[in-house]
């Protein structure tokens, strides 16, 4: 488009080469897996958390949050209000395991606590389905983006593939983070700068836009329906959405990667309650834009789109001063590749420990493992590039991919409560507990009608049930195979240290963290009654 000018390109073209290059110079220091997968262990966990933000702000996200605000006020908030209590459950539970077994995937986890076949099966269920959301990440961002540039959507798609799979190839998750960090900050400026602008230009300022956005039902985003057909009723969002954020920021491994890269059991967790803590606060700054866009355009005239999705970075491209729309679409640009470089290197990650040194070459070199951990990143971006140039002929299976999520995230938390929290259920029946969780979500989605935020709880507790019921007519496992692989087990292990006054220190910090979740479940109820407060204005 025309108001898309030179300096915003020349903008667009320099942040992108350079977050490239930054990406890019963190591959000079790595000499092992561990330093490719996992950082050496020693990424700060501020850089940690904000890096789980920029994901989450996916370039979807930051396109679509403003269009659904704009089509229906802050109704989908419902689905975000559970994250500070999936994050306390996760800080008080599954991280503290993933870490002191030393993991770099969690599925190798589960066959440490259970046995191969359970570890390869929910490896591959990751594999399929993040192999083919990346794929979508790659399309959605570049089909708008091409709308808004006039730049080809095959070319967009090319050139997110090739400079997010050079930087994700060399620099790996240190790269990844590290980008992430970056732009994170660009996002939010973009967020905060169209804020601010549109309060601009709405006659009437803030007390104007608040009047009308409350007069039109705008703000009211809690919806007490008990109708399980409601799509985001507080009680879909409250108990569907904890299992759904529950597994996908403590079972999905592009996410628990991050946290495994940190320092210390501590830092991993104040990784999680910083994200617990800002991301509601970031999706609601995002679909309020929509609001705030619903208003400005009763004043400034119909926007004549026909994709919602378009409307956001058409508001940048032609409202905003030159340069700074150069800088958020670039923003764009970057929040699409922090999604797409953190499912390569996660993708890569499971494919190298969980399949290709586990059953192809064992006994490898490190040197050999990085290399082919290098090539597996180019693999999947492969992979995601093809995938994106046939998803425009995919129609409703976009929408549908966003959703993909709830018909295996749900048995997969189930899977490790069992592991976590039982000492009874052995390989077998949590490997049957989990195909009985998903077959559960498949035939509710078929034969009921319910919210698939319900999805991600059917699964749980299916997956949990049929387990622990299988488990009773097959032998427990030996006493040493779960030996400081469950909850009890674990705490006995820290009584045991704290007695001895082995590192006094670090227990001391355990200990500490222990009222972490109590205040991520305060703030829970901070969030509510703020939401209450709109609502009712």
């Amino acid at each position: 488009m025309s108001s898309f000018t030179l300096i915003d390109y020349i903008i667009f073209v320099v942040y992108i080469l350079g977050t490239a290059l930054i990406g890019a110079s963190f591959g000079r220091k790595q000499k092992s897996t561990k330093d490719y997968f996992l950082g050496g262990r020693s990424i700060p966990w501020w850089a940690i958390g904000l890096s789980v933000m920029a994901t989450q702000a996916s370039a979807i996200t930051f396109i679509g949050a403003p269009g659904w605000g704009y089509d229906g006020g802050l109704t989908r908030m419902a689905t975000y209000i559970n994250v500070p209590l999936a994050m306390a459950f996760l800080i008080a539970t599954i991280v503290p395991f993933f870490y002191r077994t030393e993991v770099y995937t969690a599925y190798e986890y589960l066959e440490r606590r259970f046995d191969v076949k359970t570890r390869s099966l929910t490896a591959g269920l990751f594999l399929i389905a993040r192999g083919l959301a990346t794929g979508v990440v790659l399309y959605a961002p570049a089909l708008v983006l091409s709308v808004v540039t006039g730049i080809n959507i095959n070319v967009t798609i090319i050139v997110m593939a090739v400079i997010a799979v050079s930087y994700t190839v060399l620099g790996g998750i240190s790269a990844v983070i590290w980008t992430d960090v970056i732009q994170m900050f660009v996002l939010w400026l973009g967020a905060v700068l169209s804020v601010f602008i549109i309060f601009q230009d709405v006659p009437g300022g803030w007390g104007e836009v608040m009047s009308t956005a409350a007069d039109t039902g705008m703000l009211q985003s809690l919806d007490f329906s008990f109708d399980l057909s409601v799509e985001y009723s507080i009680w879909a969002g409250i108990f569907g959405g904890f299992f759904l954020h529950a597994a996908y920021f403590g079972t999905d491994q592009s996410q628990i990667q991050r946290v495994l890269t940190s320092k210390s059991i501590r830092a991993s967790k104040l990784s999680l309650v910083l994200g617990g803590i800002l991301l509601i606060p970031q999706m609601l700054l995002f679909i309020l834009i929509g609001v705030l866009l619903y208003i400005f355009y009763q004043y400034a005239g119909d926007p004549n789109i026909d994709n919602l999705n378009e409307l956001f970075p058409r508001f940048v491209v032609n409202e905003l001063p030159v340069g700074i729309s150069g800088l958020i679409i670039a923003g764009v640009f970057a929040a699409a590749m922090s999604s797409l470089d953190s499912a390569l290197n996660s993708l890569s990650a499971v494919s190298i420990r969980d399949f290709y040194s586990k059953f192809i070459r064992r006994d490898a070199s490190e040197e050999h493992y990085l290399k082919a951990s290098r090539y597996a990143t180019v693999f999947w971006g492969i992979y995601a590039t093809i995938f994106a140039f046939f998803a425009g002929n995919l129609g409703p299976v976009i929408e549908a991919v966003n959703q993909v999520g709830s018909y295996f995230y749900g048995a997969l938390l189930g899977v490790f409560v069992l592991a976590i929290f039982t000492r009874r259920v052995n390989g077998t029946s949590a490997f049957i507990g989990v195909i009985a969780g998903m077959v559960s979500v498949w035939a509710v989605t078929v034969f009921g009608e319910i919210s698939w935020l319900w999805n991600n709880m059917v699964g749980a507790v299916v997956a949990i049930g049929v387990g622990y019921l299988v488990s009773m007519v097959t032998p427990a496992p030996a006493a040493e195979k779960i030996q400081g692989l469950t909850l009890g087990k674990i705490q006995e292990g820290i009584a045991t240290r704290a007695e001895t006054a082995e590192s006094v220190d670090v227990v001391e910090e355990e200990k500490e963290t222990t009222r972490w979740p109590i205040y991520l479940v305060l703030y829970f109820f901070i969030v509510i009654a703020f939401l209450l407060y709109l609502q009712n204005m």
